[in-house]
C-alpha cells in the first residue's frame, strides 16, 4: 500500500467512526438527564378513604419526564400502529407492574430507555413495534420511595392534577395493554432476581395501587405483572376483557418475567386490605 493510500484510508476509518460515533450519539439523545430530573423533584402528600372506611396519606416524590412534541408524536405513531387508536391520553382500567434489575434509581432510569427521546435502534423486536421509548408512571425504590415520572394533567396540560375527575393520564409504552394502562416499574438489585422485591416495595406497591383504585373511582379492576402476557391466551383474554384490538403480534414482546405471580398475589392481596376488589384474572 502506497503511503497516499494509507493516508486515505485512515481519514476514510476516522470519518466513518466519527459519523458512526454521531449517529449513536443522536440514538441516545434524553428528553432530560437524570440531574437535571433530581433538580425538578418535588415532595407531595395525597389522602383518601378507602372503602372500608380507613384513611390514607400517600407520600411519594415528582420527577416528572417532559411529554415532548418527539414523545407525542411517537406515542400517536405506535398507538395506531400497534392498537389502531389516534391519542396519546391513557383510558385508565388496569394497574401493571414491572421490575428492572439495573440497581439504583439513576441506572434504572438511563439504561431503561425512560428518559430518552426514541427508543435505541439495537434494541431489536422493540424497536420493530415503533421508536417510542419505554416508560411508566410511577417507579418504586427498594426503601418503598415512590416516584411519579408521568402524573396525571389538566385536560388543558398546563398543570398536574391529583384531585379533579376531569384529569388525564399521558399512555407510556411499557407493556401489551398499555393504553388501558398505568405501569409501575420497581427498582431491583443489578443482575439479580426480578421478583425480589422488598417488603417495603410490596407495601408501597399495594398503597399506590389503593389510592389509583380510589382516584379512577373504581374503573381500576386489574392489577397485572408484564410476565402474564407470555402467554397468548391470557393475552387474547385481556384484550377482550379491556375492549382492545391489537393489530400484529409479530414485534410483541415475550419471555418478561417481571414480578412473578407469587409476588404479585402478595400485592394483590395486601392492596385488598380495606376493602378493595382488584383481581389478577382476566376470564369474564
Amino acid at each position: 500500500m502506497t503511503p497516499m493510500r494509507a493516508v486515505l484510508l485512515v481519514i476514510f476509518i476516522l470519518v466513518f467512526l466519527t459519523a458512526a460515533h454521531a449517529q449513536s450519539t443522536a440514538k441516545l439523545t434524553r428528553a432530560i438527564s437524570f440531574e437535571e430530573l433530581i433538580k425538578r423533584k418535588v415532595e407531595r402528600s395525597l389522602s383518601w378513604s378507602n372503602p372500608d372506611g380507613t384513611k390514607e396519606t400517600m407520600h411519594f416524590i415528582e420527577m416528572t419526564i417532559p411529554f415532548t412534541p418527539k414523545a407525542r408524536k411517537l406515542t400517536l405513531e405506535f398507538n395506531k400502529a400497534n392498537y389502531g387508536l389516534s391519542s396519546y391520553w391513557l383510558t385508565p382500567k388496569m394497574v401493571v407492574i414491572h421490575s428492572m434489575d439495573l440497581g439504583d434509581l439513576q441506572r434504572s432510569l438511563e439504561l431503561s430507555s425512560l428518559l430518552h427521546d426514541q427508543i435505541p435502534d439495537s434494541w431489536g423486536v422493540l424497536h420493530k413495534a415503533g421508536k417510542l421509548p419505554n416508560g411508566a408512571h410511577f417507579m418504586v425504590d427498594k426503601d418503598g420511595t415512590i416516584y411519579c415520572l408521568a402524573p396525571p394533567v389538566t385536560p388543558d396540560e398546563k398543570s398536574v392534577d391529583y384531585t379533579s375527575p376531569a384529569h388525564r393520564w399521558y399512555i407510556k409504552r411499557h407493556q401489551d395493554g398499555n393504553p388501558c394502562a398505568i405501569g409501575i416499574e420497581n427498582i431491583t438489585e443489578a443482575n439479580g432476581d426480578f421478583a425480589d422485591l422488598t417488603a417495603e416495595q410490596v407495601n408501597a406497591n399495594a398503597k399506590l395501587i389503593r389510592w389509583l383504585v380510589q382516584f379512577e373511582n373504581t374503573k381500576i379492576t386489574h392489577v397485572a405483572s408484564h410476565h402474564q402476557f407470555n402467554d397468548e391466551d391470557t393475552l387474547d383474554q385481556m384484550h377482550r376483557l379491556l375492549g382492545l384490538h391489537y393489530q400484529t403480534k409479530a414485534n410483541r414482546t415475550t419471555g418478561r418475567k417481571d414480578v412473578g405471580e407469587e409476588m404479585l398475589q402478595r400485592i394483590i392481596l395486601k392492596a385488598q386490605e380495606h376493602g378493595g376488589s382488584v383481581q389478577s384474572g382476566f376470564n369474564k
